[in-house]
């Protein structure tokens, strides 16, 4: 089968690779064009509605999904055309035009781009022609799975304990290892990054010593919260955002 430029199978039958017309939520825009069912219209609606409530309010009818055709000026199949792309308020960021947006609804956009760890490129981030309308999925089905898992998590937190429990440096047990396999999954950047002493990684063993306590330091400090590296409850709300069921 026909692939697009990112690898995704590509057809000019929308029916054989299940494209949807899937509304962001929160909104009347919806793709009457389609987007891909499953996973990839989860990310991408994600990026659609958060691009909405942080850097523009979207308009219906200026936003595109599926269309067959190949890369302008290339042979190359359009991701459009795997219905793994979208265009967002088109006609007020064309095509070939730097700089539609400012600096404030970048860094938005960088975020939206951050929680989705690659797995969706930005038009704007083209070397050569800049397409700042356009967001298109840059991974296999491996990796968006598990952003589409991340995405569902943090729309759906799961009920919270009854009981909040404090967590600091000096305890171990079952909960421990909860909150270090956590942040070994679901924040895998941190495994190089943060660090008490070079090449010192995390350890999933029950035992909350220096180094857990500076991955919550660590967490603490990208969601804007009190630096304490205890797990209170404002940490564990923050956590619970980003699919922590304990």
């Amino acid at each position: 089968m026909t692939v697009s430029q990112n690898g995704w199978p590509a057809s000019q039958d929308k029916a054989a690779i299940g494209i949807e017309d899937p509304k962001v939520p929160g909104t009347n825009v919806d793709f009457p064009q389609g987007i891909r069912k499953g996973d990839v219209t989860t990310i991408l609606m994600y990026v659609a509605e958060q691009f909405h409530k942080h850097v523009e309010p979207l308009v219906d009818g200026d936003c595109w999904g599926y269309f067959y055709k190949f890369i302008e000026g290339s042979t190359t199949v359009s991701n459009h055309a795997s219905g793994t792309a979208l265009d967002l308020n088109a006609p007020k960021h064309p095509m070939g035009k730097a700089g539609t947006f400012n600096a404030s609804q970048v860094a938005k956009i960088r975020e939206i781009l951050a929680f989705c760890e690659g797995a969706v490129r930005w038009g704007g981030d083209y070397s050569v022609r800049k397409d700042e309308m356009h967001f298109e999925i840059n991974k296999g089905e491996m990796m968006v799975a598990r952003i589409a898992a991340k995405i569902r998590a943090a729309e759906n937190p799961p009920t919270p304990p009854e009981h909040d429990h404090v967590l600091q440096q000096g305890d171990s047990g079952t909960e421990v290892t909860h909150l270090q396999q956590f942040f070994h999954d679901v924040f895998p950047a941190y495994r190089n990054s943060v660090t008490v002493k070079p090449t010192q990684l995390i350890t999933v063993d029950g035992d909350f010593g220096p180094q857990t306590k500076a991955w919550v330091l660590e967490f603490q400090a990208r969601v804007g919260i009190n630096r304490d590296g205890v797990v209170g409850s404002e940490t564990l709300t923050n956590l619970r955002h980003y699919g922590y069921k304990y």
